[in-house]
């Protein structure tokens, strides 16, 4: 007998006033994602269809998303319950999968574990529930003296005996479509907040004598939906463990991890260390045997293998393997290092190739410029690839096996051709030949007694 077709409703529509934030509540970042991404891509693994139920300004959800999700509207805000009754039209499966796009924190394999027990006993209607230490405000499972299940109490309408009930409702819920809509018909706003709860579709379903299942979450629940900001943070704090479990179960070394970010789509490889006061983030992606830190920010960075980056800002940028950054340099976007190079302190590079075996020391600005192999960039040396009127960046081209000398200005357009060098204290305003010493400055000249004459007058 083949399973039964589910598809899964997102209720989304929460405004977040608790956040005091114009962004809709759902779509704050956790790790690199809006929290309702968490949700959907769990869905996605256990391929169950979802439709979200948005606000009605949901502008920022199809920015987020686009068109792969389908989007259903909740243009006021009466409870859950309304919520779902929003969403229902879109839904024409047997089964329907009710979930909150705050809670980031349900896996795959507990929504997968709820459908498969729920569908296995043929429910008409389910509840996941959990056991916390502290349950807070969650909502409260109550069961008979036989611990049969009687219905879900909001802590808000619950009685000074319930709230002390550690088993809560984690908001996920299995229904038999038919039979919700007509559950939902019969909802009344009768609670402390006048909204219509879906939880009391359960209730109605213990008193039609239907089926109904509530299933324990295995393993430990840690949360169950975000509010406010600090249990944003929380939820937070909570991926940000499992990842950081995660790499390190794939043999990567996180020293200090209650310092440590890293996005959820971070990759690390193997034998790799993440030092303290850093934070990986976005489509970042770290070889082998490398180091990253302390106190090193990379943002959708790739970085090879065997290379260090010490105390510096990568953004949008490829270092090649066996290379060296910082420390305190900023390597902005567009930046390319081939293996063996290396970007010393106090640098900056932007929308630049660096060769093999190629070095920036130290105390220079590089933008613009593609520089080949075995080349060395004295201190302090300028690419100056702005001119101030076109709002066009000049390129330098730099040849391979050029030495450049400390305190350059290599004015753009300009190319230094293979194995020049340039004096230091050069100001570089049109090609050097290969092999030939660029020496662009003014000639010393030096005023005997100049400083005896300044200082009495004369």
């Amino acid at each position: 007998m083949s399973t039964p077709a589910v598809q899964a409703l997102i209720l989304a529509g929460g405004l977040g006033t608790r956040m005091k934030s114009a962004v809709p509540k759902v779509l704050h970042d956790v790790l690199g994602h809006p929290m309702l991404w968490y949700v959907v891509d769990a869905l996605k693994d256990i391929d169950v269809q979802p439709v979200v139920v948005t606000p009605a300004e949901n502008e920022g959800f199809r920015t987020a998303f686009g068109d792969r999700l389908i989007y259903t509207v909740q243009p006021e805000q009466h409870g859950s319950g309304h919520a779902v009754q929003c969403g229902m039209d879109h839904v024409s499966a047997e089964y329907v999968l009710v979930c909150n796009g705050d809670d980031p924190l349900a896996s795959a394999e507990d929504y997968r574990e709820f459908l498969d027990e729920s569908l296995a006993e043929h429910a008409d209607a389910a509840v996941l529930a959990a056991y916390l230490e502290e349950p807070g405000q969650l909502g409260r499972v109550v069961r008979t003296v036989g611990n049969a299940f009687v219905g879900i109490v909001e802590a808000r309408d619950a009685r000074p005996e319930q709230l002390g009930i550690h088993e809560i409702n984690t908001g996920i819920y299995l229904f038999r479509s038919a039979e919700l809509r007509r559950w939902l018909a019969q909802m009344k706003p009768n609670n402390a907040q006048g909204e219509y709860y879906i939880t009391d579709c359960l209730s109605m379903a213990v008193q039609d004598g239907s089926h109904v299942c509530c299933h324990v979450a295995r393993g430990t629940w840690e949360m169950s939906g975000v509010n406010d900001r600090m249990e944003l943070t929380l939820a937070a704090g909570l991926l940000q463990r499992r990842k950081l479990d995660h790499l390190c179960r794939e043999g990567v070394t996180v020293d200090m991890p209650a310092t440590v970010r890293v996005d959820w789509d971070v990759v690390v490889g193997r034998d790799s260390e993440i030092r303290q006061g850093s934070c990986l983030k976005g489509s970042t992606k770290v070889g082998n045997s490398s180091v990253i830190g302390p106190n090193t920010i990379l943002i959708d960075a790739q970085v090879g293998d065997e290379t260090t980056v010490l105390a510096s800002f990568v953004e949008g940028s490829t270092i090649g393997s066996k290379c060296t950054v910082g420390p305190f340099s900023y390597v902005r976007p567009g930046t390319l290092t081939a293996e063996r190079s290396k970007i010393g302190a106090f640098c900056e590079l932007k929308a630049s190739s660096l060769g093999a075996g190629s070095k920036v020391p130290h105390l220079s600005y590089i933008g613009d410029a593609t520089i080949a192999e075995n080349v060395n960039i004295g201190a302090g040396t300028i690419t100056c690839n702005y001119d101030g009127f076109t709002h066009a960046k000049h390129s330098t081209v730099i040849e391979k096996d050029v030495f450049i000398g400390a305190n350059n200005n290599l004015v753009a357009p300009v190319t230094i051709h293979e194995g020049a060098y340039t004096a230091t204290g050069s100001t570089i305003t049109h090609d050097v030949p290969p092999d030939a010493l660029a020496i662009a400055r003014a000639v010393q000249v030096d005023k005997e007694g100049w400083v005896r004459r300044k200082k009495h007058g004369q």
